[in-house]
């Protein structure tokens, strides 16, 4: 009897867990939900100017062959959105203009 239990909730578990995961990268903003892949604009439109901006050159290899590769600089840029004291910041990380993840930061801060 024990064991009928053992594997729907071992269903149950890994469902849950992919849902979850499914939702990660994106955010939700009064203009719209923005996931991984939205370009600058769209994120802008839709969630307004973010409170911080921090950015940086990042050195990749670009693959041309498949065995010849180049060094090519991106820019990688980091939008913190201030959501307030009560909710968790958001960081969109954006590479080359499109959004390559969203992360959640600390508790928000009230703004001056």
């Amino acid at each position: 009897m024990r064991k009928a239990y053992i594997l729907p909730a071992f269903f149950v578990l890994t469902f849950t867990l992919f849902w979850l995961d499914a939702y990660a990268d994106s955010f939700s903003c009064p203009g719209g939900i923005i996931s991984t892949d939205d370009r600058r604009a769209d994120v802008v439109a839709k969630c307004g100017d973010p409170d911080f901006r921090d950015s940086h050159q990042e050195e990749v290899a670009q693959r041309l062959t498949t065995d010849t590769r180049q060094k090519v600089f991106i820019t990688v840029e980091e939008w913190t959105y201030n959501l307030g004291p009560s909710q968790f910041m958001r960081i969109v990380v954006l590479k080359n203009g499109r959004v390559a993840e969203i992360r959640t930061g600390n508790y928000g801060y009230v703004k001056p």
